[in-house]
């Protein structure tokens, strides 16, 4: 019989750090092409909605053959009236990008992600990288729209933290609500609280150009594109739960033994003894 120590040392799991740089590189170039990517959309207004809703029947109508639109046209006489002007815009899917970068990263690299983008949108074109579709730039904070974009970063971090380690249909729900909420709520205050502060600085003198139509801004930057945000955020956190499998798999932590000292004669407390029979 002789007597064996064995390491009995606690694990240290370590998330891989360049699995955590690539992800958070790939979040900051998914930002940087919402930026750059935009769809023409109906604005948000009940009346403008029911327009482009009646002209895409219309439009499908035109397309079934004549011998059955003379039957389609008695029950549904709506189809054969004039067309109605529809007032369309341009959406940028910047706060879906974000929910999507804050569920597949979590919290912390999601807000690093959305960080860098935006530092990356501010110092860039001494670089000549441009971040921002509107151009960027140190001055960039005097824009209406500045507030929303720092929002991303608050707003991907709640993503995170609401669905960590959970994929239930209701944690995604919530973080998609919480995320906009956060988002547009923010964007407003910093409206708002810019044209406050250039008030109080400047008397009566407008010093922001954009001063003078906050209220619009507030209603074109939160009111109208909010079911869009819904919608695109929706359909991207879909397609963001295999990603966040990949995500997972690329920072899987590595087990690895603490360093310990060569055992002497006597165990120490990272070891136990074993009665051996040989």
């Amino acid at each position: 019989m002789r007597l064996v120590a064995q390491d009995i040392s606690p694990r240290i799991r370590r998330r891989s750090l360049l699995g955590q740089i690539v992800l958070t590189l790939l979040g900051v170039l998914l930002l940087f092409l919402a930026s750059f990517t935009s769809f023409e959309v109906p604005i948000a207004t009940k009346r403008n909605l029911t327009s482009f809703a009646e002209n895409q029947i219309r439009y499908a109508f035109n397309i079934v053959p004549e011998r059955y639109q003379s039957k389609v046209e008695a029950y549904v006489p709506l189809l054969t009236a004039p067309s109605n002007p529809v007032r369309k815009t341009f959406y940028m899917p910047l706060a879906a990008a974000a929910i999507f970068v804050g569920y597949v990263l979590g919290p912390l690299l999601g807000a690093i992600a959305c960080t860098t983008f935006i530092v990356l949108g501010v110092v860039g074109p001494f670089l000549g990288i441009h971040a921002f579709a509107s151009g960027g730039g140190v001055g960039y904070y005097l824009e209406p729209g500045f507030g929303y974009l720092l929002a991303l970063i608050p707003a991907s971090a709640v993503v995170g933290m609401i669905t960590r380690g959970k994929r239930t249909s209701v944690s995604q729900l919530l973080s998609v609500v919480a995320g906009l909420i956060v988002v547009h709520l923010s964007g407003v205050f910093y409206l708002l609280g810019s044209c406050l502060v250039s008030y109080l600085l400047d008397g009566n003198r407008a010093s922001l150009a954009w001063q003078p139509w906050v209220f619009q801004h507030a209603r074109n930057m939160s009111w109208y594109p909010l079911i869009y945000d819904f919608l695109s955020s929706i359909v991207m956190v879909g397609i963001a739960f295999p990603c966040r499998w990949l995500a997972h798999t690329l920072t899987a932590p590595d087990s690895a033994p603490r360093p310990t000292a060569v055992p002497g004669n006597k165990p120490s407390e990272r070891y136990h003894v074993v009665e051996e029979f040989v």
